[in-house]
């Protein structure tokens, strides 16, 4: 495997961004499958890769992995800032199959992430279902709507989430995960598959377990796991497997 750092111009975000990248050797063929792996708030492109195994796995599939750098931006079309859901969704899959043999059939692309990444990797299967063949989130902001509604959100985070959302914290239906999810069931088309872990004692335990009540009321095929953890890396690493076996249909061999 060759883990490549790449930095490159983006004309979306007009500035230089990073971005990691796990990929087979090159054998002359496009890889099996590909990743795009999201990081949390106060991560960065790199996290990934020196905090996980994720590496083994990538050995493991054959998967090439992509891991953007998004600042804290939440995966959004900023209200006071810049376009990183465009960015992630549409202008970095070009830049890396540019730049790779990817293999960028859908049913082989998949997206993940973890906390903030979770809410981004969620929105973008839900906005996109033809892009993505499956989507996982960990310890994901599954109500991002609660989440500006938290009494115990720090100063400094809510003038972050006002740059993001607005002076007003008023979440748009593009914005809102429930919404994106009716609105893929209403239009008819490809509902892609979904897993969400959460560790017992995080934070956002309640709401990823509204969000699975919620879920497995609908047409998705929705997974949900919980386990003994917090928010933190420990889970995440336990639960990189989980979600491979998910993303490669390992009980099934």
């Amino acid at each position: 495997m060759a883990h490549i750092t790449i930095d490159t111009g983006s004309p979306t975000l007009r500035m230089t961004t990073h971005i990691h990248v796990i990929s087979p050797v090159d054998t002359g063929q496009p890889t099996s499958s590909t990743l795009y792996l999201l990081h949390g708030a106060g991560d960065n492109a790199s996290t990934w890769h020196r905090l996980t195994t994720i590496e083994l796995y990538a050995a493991k599939y054959g998967c090439t992995v992509i891991m953007p750098e998004v600042n804290r931006s939440y995966y959004t079309d900023m209200e006071y800032g810049l376009d990183y859901f465009y960015y992630v969704t549409q202008e970095l899959p070009g830049i890396v199959q540019r730049l790779f043999r990817l293999n960028d059939d859908p049913d082989r692309t998949f997206v993940a992430g973890l906390s903030m990444g979770g809410y981004g990797a969620l929105k973008a299967a839900l906005t996109f279902p033809e892009k993505y063949a499956k989507a996982v989130s960990w310890s994901g902001v599954t109500d991002i709507q609660q989440r500006l509604r938290d009494p115990n959100m720090e100063t400094g985070m809510a003038k972050e989430m006002q740059a993001v959302f607005g002076t007003a914290l008023q979440v748009k239906p593009d914005q809102d995960l429930y919404s994106l999810a009716a609105k893929r069931i209403d239009e008819g088309g490809p509902l892609p598959p979904v897993l969400c872990c959460c560790g017992t004692e995080d934070p956002f335990i309640g709401m990823n377990r509204e969000f699975a009540e919620y879920m497995r009321k609908t047409p998705f095929d929705f997974k949900y796991v919980e386990g003994p953890g917090t928010h933190e890396w420990l889970f995440w690493e336990k639960h990189l497997k989980t979600a491979f076996d998910f993303l490669f249909d390992e009980k099934n061999k």
